[in-house]
Formats: structure tokens, C-alpha cells, sequence
């Protein structure tokens, strides 16, 4: 059974929490530990940070948090792909790899008979 990143995290007890991202304070419920909190404010503020000062001041607040998870999206579709082709390869290679296996041990009986 494949795990998720959620399924992944270290879990701490259920709690809402304030975290700053983006130079705007939220609350959410998690049950993140507070590194967790940590890594994951320290990535979204990084995508913040990512954008020229000249952009972030054109658009409002909400405008350039629509533009990080925007990115934010991009970015985990493209790794999700990575990780099933990854799979894939990792699925071929394993099953190539019994099959040769496979024929060795056929090989080895068929001289023992």
C-alpha cells in the first residue's frame, strides 16, 4: 500500500496552530510537529521569495498566494510524475530481473535431472 505525504509526516497531537506565510498570518489545525511546521513555512515563504520585488508589489496579497500555490501545484504534479516513472522503471527493472532469475534457476534444474 503506497503511503502519502501526509501519511509520511511526523504527526504530533491535533492542534491549531498560527504560522506566517507569506507576511500573513494564518491559523490552521494540524497535526504536524513543529519542525514539520517549520519546513513547510520555510518552503512556501521561499516561493514568496522566489518572485521579484517588482511583481510582489504589483499584485495584492491574496494575488500572490494564488501565484505560490500556483507554483506550489506545478512543482508537486511534476514530482508525482517523476516518482511514477520512477516506479515504472523500478517495476520493469525488478521484473526483468526475476525473469532472469528465473531462467537461471530453470537452467540449473534441467542439468540436475
Amino acid at each position: 500500500m503506497e503511503k502519502t505525504l501526509i501519511e509520511t509526516l511526523p504527526k504530533g497531537s491535533p492542534k491549531i496552530t498560527e504560522i506566517s506565510l507569506g507576511g500573513t498570518t494564518v491559523k490552521v489545525k494540524t497535526e504536524a510537529t513543529p519542525a514539520s511546521l517549520k519546513q513547510i513555512r520555510d518552503l512556501v515563504n521561499s516561493k514568496f521569495d522566489e518572485f521579484p520585488e517588482s511583481v510582489a508589489k504589483s499584485m495584492s496579497g491574496q494575488q500572490m498566494a494564488v501565484l505560490v500555490a500556483f507554483n506550489l501545484a506545478e512543482e508537486l504534479l511534476r514530482e508525482q510524475e517523476k516518482m511514477r516513472l520512477l516506479k515504472r522503471r523500478a517495476t520493469d527493472t525488478t521484473d526483468r530481473l526475476i525473469k532472469r532469475v528465473e531462467a537461471h534457476l530453470g537452467t540449473m534444474s534441467g542439468r540436475s535431472s
